[in-house]
């Protein structure tokens, strides 16, 4: 309703306009208009009709009309002259108020325009705030994208999560899994002979001074063992994710001769299970001797109590007797666990660590790990700095 106002008050202005533009016709018209006494008779026939009359008789003529007919004449000549003039005086009157009208309402209106744009600006000077610098040094990856993201919120005025969804884990990705899981490797040369060796060949020419036939190898193969035991359940529960990644890389990306995965719950006593659900129980005497060899390296992944934060000396004599047996027929052990290395301090994982290597899950722990079950020795203590 507000906007169709000002539409009714320009066609109102401009009906108005419309009439006085008649009325000034009109107006004109008026004024060009002169008496005209004796339109029936042309202008020739009126002058004969004067002159024929002697002089006496238009006397007589003009003395003897009554006397109502002359100020009738005069009455004439002036009222359409005092009509035109009122009709143009209205007019004029009327063009200056519509002029005076119209020039108030654009005075209003640019008022109006002038106080919404300094309003806005008001608004956009108060919603705009400064861009923080990003210039700052962040030693950490995990402080950069919590910087990014602050920053974009605050300026696109959108809210984000502060949680970024993502299926790797950080301190060790897949691929860097993958990469680390290749250096365990015991190459045996082993089966048909299809590679050339070249250096054999080269001295075979020379001896006999003729290639009669190229000096063949067999292939190497990668007669690496690796058993994997899985502490599942309980504390464990939340490294599932890293411990399923952990096992797939293994298997797919390691090219390991052979890879045999186990599970247990706290610490293996009696049994040994095949399955996630403990239902395909294996003696662990059966495990130690038919499974492990010389070649086999064993891996245990638990956080051996370190994510209770408590010690069970239940729990450590199990295991070290667990240990124990696994060196009468393993030569290489090691121990990840997903726990920090600070959160070892006061549990049972710190005497664990006494018995068999213990690596915390990163980079440089599992690569740490990799190199023990290779068999070449690693500065610990130099690590651990």
């Amino acid at each position: 309703m507000q906007s169709q106002q000002p539409k009714i008050s320009q066609i109102g202005d401009y009906i108005m306009l419309g009439i006085f533009g008649v009325l000034l016709v009109l107006g004109f018209g008026l004024s060009l208009q002169k008496p005209n006494e004796t339109q029936n008779l042309p202008p020739t026939a009126q002058l004969n009709e004067t002159q024929n009359l002697p002089p006496t008789a238009q006397l007589n003529e003009t003395q003897n009309l009554p006397p109502t007919v002359q100020p009738e004449k005069s009455i004439n000549k002036t009222q359409p002259d005092l009509i035109a003039w009122s009709v143009l005086s209205i007019i004029r009157l009327s063009f200056v108020y519509i002029s005076l009208r119209r020039a108030a309402q654009f005075k209003v209106e640019d008022e109006r325009t002038d106080h919404r744009t300094s309003f806005a600006k008001q608004n956009l000077s108060k919603s705009v705030t400064p861009l923080p610098t990003l210039t700052q040094v962040i030693e950490d990856e995990v402080q950069v994208v919590q910087a990014v993201l602050q920053n974009t919120s605050r300026n696109e005025g959108t809210s984000y999560s502060r949680f970024i969804l993502t299926t790797e884990f950080f301190p060790v990705t897949e691929r860097q899994m993958k990469q680390i899981w290749r250096y365990l490797r015991r190459p045996v040369r082993k089966g048909q002979r299809t590679e050339l060796d070249v250096e054999s060949t080269v001295n075979q020419i020379g001896f006999q001074g003729i290639l009669l036939e190229p000096v063949l190898l067999a292939r190497r193969v990668n007669q690496a063992e690796l058993l994997l035991l899985i502490d599942q359940d309980g504390s464990m529960v939340p490294f599932h994710g890293l411990s399923h990644r952990l096992i797939k890389t293994a298997l797919r990306g390691g090219r390991l001769g052979k890879a045999s995965i186990y599970y247990f719950h706290n610490c293996p006593i009696d049994y040994l299970y095949h399955d996630l659900y403990h239902q395909e129980a294996v003696l662990v005497s059966d495990i130690v001797t038919h499974i492990c060899s010389e070649r086999t390296a064993v891996l245990i992944f638990s956080d051996a109590g370190a994510a209770r934060g408590d010690y069970s000396e239940e729990r450590y004599k199990s295991t070290k007797k667990f240990i124990t047996q696994l060196k009468q027929q393993v030569r290489y052990i090691a121990w990840l666990n997903p726990m920090p290395r600070k959160r070892w301090i006061g549990t049972t994982s710190t005497d664990i660590a006494s018995v068999v290597p213990m690596f915390e899950v990163s980079r440089r722990g599992l690569q740490d790990a990799i190199d023990v079950l290779r068999g070449r020795p690693t500065n610990f203590e130099g690590r651990r700095k």
